[in-house]
């Protein structure tokens, strides 16, 4: 897809790798890519899912413009909501400076 044509920005963090690029539309999109050879359980990747929509959501006025993919990584199956948070927190503060 085109999301993956022009990326701009690329942050990895222990649980997810970000990419951002930009976007001919006002509004910000949102793609959440959870593979289940990463994310065994059902449950964890709807958790994963939920968090970084949250995040999104709150940050909005950041991404005007911008299309944001989200793809997991292994460790996000074993880790914890609080290490999963600390990592979506990571690209808030990427997105903030």
């Amino acid at each position: 897809t085109k999301a993956f044509d022009n990326v701009e920005a690329k942050l990895s963090s222990p649980h997810f790798t970000f990419l951002l690029s930009t976007r001919s539309m006002a509004e910000p999109g949102l793609c959440v890519i959870l593979a289940k050879k990463n994310i065994k359980k059902a449950t964890k990747r709807n958790l994963c899912r939920r968090l970084i929509k949250e995040s999104f959501r709150a940050h909005k006025d950041l991404l005007a413009n911008k299309s944001l993919v989200v793809l997991s990584k292994k460790p996000a199956g074993e880790a914890t909501k609080e290490d999963l948070w600390q990592s979506i927190r990571k690209f808030q503060q990427f997105l903030e400076s």
